[in-house]
């Protein structure tokens, strides 16, 4: 069974997808983060955490 992992824009933390505890939904995608804090500085301006994520990996 492979996990993936997903990092949490807000603070860089990597976390696996399946278990995150808390999600947003920007422009269809599906974003994942390791504490209420981080979703909610993420879903006030998620525009600001696009930049600089793409190709980070695990």
């Amino acid at each position: 069974m492979t996990h993936q992992k997903e990092m949490d824009r807000a603070c860089g933390m990597w976390i696996e997808k399946e278990t995150a505890p808390f999600r947003s939904t920007w422009q269809g995608q599906t974003y994942y983060f390791c504490s209420k804090p981080c979703k909610e500085q993420f879903d006030q301006n998620p525009e600001r955490y696009m930049k600089g994520f793409e190709g980070r990996k695990p």
